[in-house]
């Protein structure tokens, strides 16, 4: 059809080409009549970008179709990846090519089906990495699927294993760099996980220029609303967090909650400065953070007086201390409802720890 194509067009022009050399003669007997000339220009011009017009579609047609033609092939024998981009190429060159949209929906679903089965052939032989990657490529063609995504998910769970039995291995030979890599896979696909969040903090540590370990045990909470103690030491952590800005690595306080609802009681019945450096040497961290906060009743306003200390540990020297201040809430809150502007009182105290 192409090669039909073509030859119309060499006719066409062999054609115009015949008529432009009787126009001299013509123009010739009349050569007073400018509008001969003009004629003749005309049809010259006209020739030209025929030709052009027409050799340019012949071209785009013959690459498009070889880009078709490709995708068939790949498409015969198994090759869905292939055909894809043959048959993107086509589309791409020849935006309105009859069938390519359809044929490049129909290789997209295959090639997915294709890297599903890839997948699930390597994880059945435990190559959790390699099903992994096949699955990326199978969600690449279709984004939507929920199936795909649906493995990914359940292999995530078993990937954070391997990578967390990798790390701890390296770690155990202080081989810090790559147990913080191993790590670091972990936390990224499950940053939930306790165990393997602290471990990655852990890593950076000790690979990030032996940053400083911190963490927030616990405020005495000598007001009258509890459970705003957790509250505030949850959102100071947090806060602590942001404004670390590459100065030191805070443990998550998850497992904080963990050792000090497991060993406080067996450790010490009160909240002290020897709990917080037997709960520190627990946890393994460099410093830890204790306060404690009253509030302050007034006729307009609440406000509620804080104090901090951030202490070394094994030692118990007071490397920061925070003196006790006030702050006022906004004119809304009221004695029932104070507790909700905590995430404001720690960002100030983070703040004021980190001056």
């Amino acid at each position: 059809m192409m090669m039909r194509n073509f030859r119309k067009t060499i006719c066409i022009i062999i054609v115009f080409l015949m008529i432009l050399h009787i126009l001299p003669v013509t123009a010739s007997s009349e050569r007073d009549d400018a509008s001969k000339t003009y004629l003749k220009v005309g049809v010259t011009a006209a020739l030209v970008v025929g030709a052009v017009v027409a050799i340019r579609s012949t071209v785009v047609n013959s690459k498009a179709g070889r880009h078709y033609q490709q995708g068939d092939l790949y498409a015969a024998e198994g090759r869905w990846d292939l055909a894809v981009q043959s048959y993107t190429e086509a589309l791409r060159i020849k935006p309105k090519y009859k069938d390519v949209a359809v044929k490049l929906e129909t290789a997209k679903l295959q090639a997915e089906k294709m890297f599903l089965q890839k997948g699930d052939d390597a994880r059945r032989q435990e190559k959790l990495e390699e099903a992994e990657q096949f699955y990326q490529q199978a969600l690449g063609y279709v984004p939507t699927s929920t199936q795909t995504r649906k493995k990914l998910a359940d292999l995530s769970q078993e990937l954070v294993a391997v990578y967390y039995r990798r790390g701890l291995s390296y770690e155990t030979v202080n081989r810090w760099d790559e147990a913080l890599s191993e790590y670091e896979k972990a936390y990224l696909l499950d940053p939930h996980y306790l165990e393997v969040a602290t471990r990655y903090q852990m890593a950076r540590t000790r690979v990030k220029g032996n940053l400083p370990l911190k963490t927030v045990l616990f405020f005495i909470n000598k007001t009258s609303t509890p459970g705003v103690e957790e509250h505030l030491a949850r959102e100071l952590q947090t806060q602590m967090g942001v404004q670390a800005r590459g100065a030191y690595v805070m443990l998550d306080y998850g497992k904080v909650g963990t050792i000090l609802t497991e060993q406080a009681e067996a450790l010490s019945k009160t909240l002290d400065q020897a709990l917080a450096m037997d709960i520190g040497r627990l946890l393994g961290v460099d410093e830890v953070i204790i306060g404690e906060f009253s509030s302050i009743e007034t006729k307009n306003r609440i406000k509620i007086k804080v104090s901090a200390q951030v202490l070394k540990v094994p030692s118990g020297q007071i490397s920061k201390e925070v003196k006790p201040f006030s702050y006022t809430f906004s004119k809304k809150v009221d004695s029932s409802n104070w507790w909700l502007e905590i995430p404001q009182l720690a960002e100030d105290l983070a703040k004021r720890i980190n001056k």
